[in-house]
């Protein structure tokens, strides 16, 4: 292990103004290593596919195979720096926009600085190569097992000292780094509140059901069929499990200048009506709505 790669990559992390960061050990995520928090997530992870829980998100189950080793991303991989990055406003809002799409998108402003180090561990005779939602790799997984926090009943990475309101991102190297010690712990305990407060029922502990999902119905689905539930006012997104959480009240106010709110994150459902497809495709511009097409949007704002 390198150590003094390691200190100088996490140095570099914190610098670059990332919130909380890990490493974990890359290896193929075989069903046999129950001691392995990502090995579990996979074989979960393909029990989830094989009940048709993506819906429409075909990518997923392409290749599974691929998510289960990291050199298969990168050849040689022995490390993986996981980081988080709070996108936190505020716990309470009637915006019917989620949170992490009111400022810039976020895989601009993480890639940028992941690639940051990227290039100095290639600096350092190592390849490397930054991924934000953009490789085949189960990244909530990944953080877990690089001590970043646990699986929350509502699916995502919960983290002790920032909630669950943060974007993941990381590096893949060749360079063989000291790895953190997994997050073993579930600090949900008995509490079932995302749960309960789902309004379409798509939360299960721990598993989420996309073809019931709010968030998927407004952002990934590739049509608008029969089936899809109220979106109870959202048109992009949802955040209502995440304002339900406990854990939320430790959330970090972010301090990037990219996340900051612009102004059309606090319009109501009547003044996003009344925009024309011209004016809705150029708010969506650089952030995360253009994820959704202006006709998909304006289906929305006519959804109960």
């Amino acid at each position: 292990m390198n150590i003094a790669l390691t200190k100088a990559i996490q140095a570099l992390a914190e610098g670059l103004g990332f919130d909380a960061w890990g490493i974990a050990a890359a290896h193929s995520l075989t069903p046999l290593q129950p001691e392995s928090p990502a090995s579990v997530a996979y074989h979960r992870y393909l029990t989830w596919l094989s009940q048709g829980k993506q819906a429409g998100m075909q990518y997923l189950s392409q290749n599974p195979s691929l998510r289960m080793d990291p050199s298969s991303l990168l050849p040689g991989a022995q490390s993986l720096l996981l980081v988080l990055q709070s996108y936190f406003h505020t716990r309470r809002h009637s915006s019917p926009i989620a949170q992490y799409a009111w400022g810039e998108d976020y895989h601009i402003s993480l890639r940028r600085r992941l690639q940051i180090i990227a290039d100095y561990l290639a600096r350092h005779d190592a390849e490397a190569r930054p991924f934000v939602d953009t490789a085949p790799l189960l990244e909530k997984a990944w953080a877990i097992e690089a001590g970043l926090g646990w699986l929350g009943k509502n699916t995502l990475l919960l983290n002790r000292q920032l909630g669950s309101y943060t974007f993941i991102g990381g590096v893949v190297t060749t360079a063989s780094l000291l790895p953190d010690a997994p997050f073993r712990e579930d600090l949900c305990g008995t509490c079932n509140r995302c749960i309960e407060a789902c309004p379409t029922h798509a939360l299960t502990p721990y598993e989420l059901d996309a073809r019931r999902c709010i968030a998927y119905w407004t952002i990934e689905a590739p049509t608008l069929e029969e089936g899809m539930p109220p979106t109870h006012g959202w048109i992009f997104g949802c955040d209502i499990c995440q304002q339900v959480c406990p854990w939320n009240r430790f959330a970090k106010p972010q301090g990037e200048i990219a996340f900051r709110p612009k102004p059309h994150a606090f319009w109501s459902r009547e003044q996003w009506s009344q925009l024309s497809k011209s004016q809705l495709r150029k708010l969506q511009k650089n952030t995360a709505l253009r994820r959704s097409r202006p006709e998909k949007l304006e289906v929305f704002l006519r959804s109960p």
